[in-house]
């Protein structure tokens, strides 16, 4: 069963109500905003992950041949972090299709790339997907009051 989503887009005073039908794999993106003659319509697989300074999440990289099917890989998945200070990398040691992102220390944005041999035989054919993450601040543990410039006098 497709869940229906509803999207509303307020133009002005006008109200599109669009609403998609169709089951779309996860980690797809499809937007489509019309207003009268225009149209901008963005269709996307490529996935970005906000993930809180106190958690990790891991993520697993799936291949799909020029049809959509199912696919292989030759050999393990490398997998990296584009800034070390935002984000870490750990490859699950029982399936290198996965690995385990650790905020570091700083908030901000990194991309995560998985590469491995799409060539399944003796050559070597890179290829490299990659996920966009950005490092959010966790829960609030602390609070602290500082005073708001300097003292005024009573009147």
């Amino acid at each position: 069963m497709v869940d229906l989503q509803r999207v509303e887009i307020v133009f002005g005073n006008t109200l599109k109500i669009m609403e998609v039908t169709e089951e779309q794999p996860r980690g797809f993106s499809y937007i489509r905003i019309a207003f009268e003659q225009f149209a901008i319509t963005v269709e996307s697989e490529h996935v970005m992950y906000t993930l809180p300074m106190d958690h990790h999440v891991s993520m697993q990289v799936t291949y799909t041949d020029a049809k959509g099917n199912p696919a292989t890989v030759d050999g393990e998945v490398t997998w990296a972090s584009s800034d070390a200070s935002i984000a870490s990398v750990q490859v699950d040691p029982g399936d290198s299709s996965i690995c385990t992102v650790w905020p570091v220390g700083t908030i901000g944005q990194a991309q995560i790339t998985a590469t491995a041999d799409a060539d399944l035989g003796d050559g070597v054919r890179e290829l490299i997907t990659t996920a966009d993450v950005e490092i959010v601040a966790g829960e609030a543990v602390a609070g602290s009051i500082q005073p708001l410039g300097e003292p005024v006098q009573n009147p």
